[in-house]
């Protein structure tokens, strides 16, 4: 080998050794590093394992029940609540159902859907100025119902729900107790902005309060009644059960809210000259909430329509709901 190429291949060989040792001291550094010394004993930090795994976020509670996230839209359909009405088809599916007077102390019910929309509901009956006030809880709802006068109307279209008027009848039951929906098929083809809170909380744990395994609570002339059993309520309207006309479906609750509310006349009568009621949600008054046998008592507070509906106790911190479906009753 000539003297240059000598030459050549000592230096490259001696780069190798200088990095060689550079490598090396860099690793015993690193080595030195990952030592943790606990008293005077130096001992190595355990590598992580390769299959060791961050948890996973918890999973959003939905809004309206506290239970898994539905991107279900909201609808609210308006059920008669009569004896010509009875049984009532698809009741036992609803999220919430909200108890309100009418004229004649009778009484109807604003069943609100989200987690899933049955395929068959009714009767469907008109709409009331109660509702025009209350609905816009839930951002811009649904709102199916079969008629409303020109006055009530008139607020429906300024109001912030999407208006589903529908008049299908089936004609194997009497008129004007006959107005059916297909609800599923309403939900698939109308456009619904995806649900927001309400200003509800829920929780699995079950609080303190008094025990209280019977409700009952009257509003206009009817009086509504919850048994708790095997961890829910039983829904009666005057001692007898809600039973789906269809599949018999008992209806039941995981959780009771009675809301003390100002009943007014809203300025509409029926052809009878009956005076139309507005239960008044916006404001604040006195709540009772039952779930799991038992009652807890406070204020309920509502600023305005746009506003989220809060339960608070008696120190003022939420009362929460039990995951699941809830009846309200605005009791005036």
């Amino acid at each position: 080998m000539s003297r240059f190429r000598f030459a050549i291949a000592s230096a490259a060989a001696a780069g190798v050794v200088i990095a060689g040792g550079i490598g090396l001291a860099a690793v015993l550094r690193g080595a030195e590093s990952d030592r943790v010394t606990t008293g005077s004993v130096a001992t190595e930090s355990p590598a992580p394992s390769p299959t060791e795994t961050t948890a996973s976020p918890e999973k959003s509670a939905d809004p309206l029940t506290g239970g898994e996230m539905s991107d279900h839209g909201v609808i609210a359909a308006k059920v008669e609540n009569i004896a010509a009405a009875r049984p009532q088809v698809g009741l036992s599916q609803a999220d919430i159902t909200f108890v309100q007077e009418v004229e004649g102390a009778q009484t109807r019910l604003i069943a609100v859907y989200h987690s899933r929309f049955p395929k068959r509901l009714g009767p469907i009956r008109s709409a009331r100025s109660t509702d025009v006030q209350l609905l816009p809880l839930f951002g811009k709802p649904g709102f199916v119902y079969s008629g409303a006068n020109s006055s009530v109307q008139r607020k429906i279209n300024k109001a912030s729900v999407v208006p589903i008027r529908r008049t299908t009848r089936d004609n194997s039951r009497a008129a004007p107790h006959n107005v059916f929906v297909n609800l599923a098929k309403i939900a698939r083809s109308t456009n619904l902005g995806k649900a927001t809170s309400i200003g509800w909380t829920f929780s699995e744990t079950a609080p303190g309060g008094s025990a209280a395994k019977t409700v009952e609570v009257r509003v206009g002339r009817d009086t509504f009644d919850f048994e708790y059993a095997s961890g829910r309520y039983t829904v009666r309207w005057n001692g007898s059960r809600y039973a789906d006309g269809d599949s018999d479906t008992i209806t039941k609750a995981d959780n009771v809210v009675i809301m003390k509310v100002h009943n007014r006349p809203d300025g509409n009568s029926d052809v009878r000259g009956a005076q139309s009621v507005q239960s008044d949600t916006v404001g604040k008054g006195a709540v009772a909430i039952y779930r799991d046998g038992r009652k807890l008592e406070g204020r309920w507070e509502r600023t305005k329509t746009s506003a989220p509906l809060k339960f608070t106790d008696q120190s003022g911190k939420p009362i929460a709901l039990k995951p699941g479906q809830t009846w309200v009753a605005l009791a005036g």
